[in-house]
C-alpha cells in the first residue's frame, strides 16, 4: 500500500544528518529528526549501503542455482541465491548478472525484474533488487572475490519451501526473494 501521499502525520522531519564512519560495505550516518507527536528531537543511527541484489536462477531441469558459504556474521553457513552489492555506476540488473556468473559460473539469456524491498528499512537506506534468470547453464569460469569461498549447489525447485521450513535456508531476505519466485510459480 503507498502511503506517501498520506502519512498521516507519522512522518518525522529530518532536523540534521552527518556522516560518523563510513566502511566498504556501508557508512553510518546520525540523523537528527524530529518526532510529529511532541516536537522533540532523536537522534538515530542510519545505516546507508549500496542497493543489493539477488538472483532466482532457474537450470532447464527445473533447478535453483544456489550458493553455500561461510557467513562472518552469524559464523556459520549458508545457503543463498547468488547475489551481492549493486556497483558503482550500475544497474541493478547488470550487477546481478555479474554476480550469477561470478559466483556460481553460470549464465542465462532469459532475465525479469521480480521487483525490490527494503531489506530493513529501520536501520538501511537501501533496496534490496531481486531478479529471475531461466535457463541457467554453466560456463565453468567462477570469478569469486578474493574474500568468497563458495560452493554451487543445485536445489530442485520442488523443494525449496521444505529448505525454507527446515532450517535449511535462514537468511531472511534471500527467504523473502524466494518467496516472489515462488509466487510468481504458482
Amino acid at each position: 500500500m503507498d502511503h506517501s501521499h498520506d502519512d498521516r502525520g507519522l512522518s518525522w522531519e529530518l532536523v540534521e544528518s552527518k556522516r560518523d564512519r563510513s566502511y566498504k560495505l556501508f557508512s553510518v550516518h546520525i540523523n537528527r529528526s524530529r518526532s510529529p507527536r511532541t516536537g522533540q528531537v532523536h537522534e538515530f543511527q542510519v545505516l546507508d549501503s549500496p542497493d543489493w541484489v539477488a538472483v532466482i536462477a532457474i537450470t532447464p531441469q527445473n533447478e535453483l542455482v544456489m550458493v553455500e558459504q561461510f557467513r562472518h556474521g552469524t559464523g556459520e553457513l549458508s545457503l543463498e541465491p547468488p547475489g551481492g552489492l549493486v556497483k558503482d555506476g550500475q544497474s541493478p540488473e547488470r550487477s546481478a548478472r555479474e554476480e550469477l556468473q561470478e559466483e556460481t559460473g553460470y549464465v542465462a539469456n532469459t532475465w525479469e525484474s521480480l521487483g525490490w524491498m527494503h531489506p530493513m528499512p529501520a536501520l538501511f537506506t537501501n533496496r534490496f533488487h531481486v531478479f529471475l534468470a531461466r535457463d541457467a547453464i554453466p560456463t565453468g569460469n567462477l570469478n569469486p572475490d578474493e574474500t568468497e569461498e563458495i560452493e554451487t549447489m543445485l536445489v530442485p525447485v520442488s523443494r525449496v519451501k521444505d529448505y525454507i521450513k527446515s532450517g535449511r535456508i535462514r537468511c531472511s531476505v534471500m527467504i523473502a526473494a524466494l518467496h516472489l519466485f515462488l509466487e510468481r510459480e504458482e
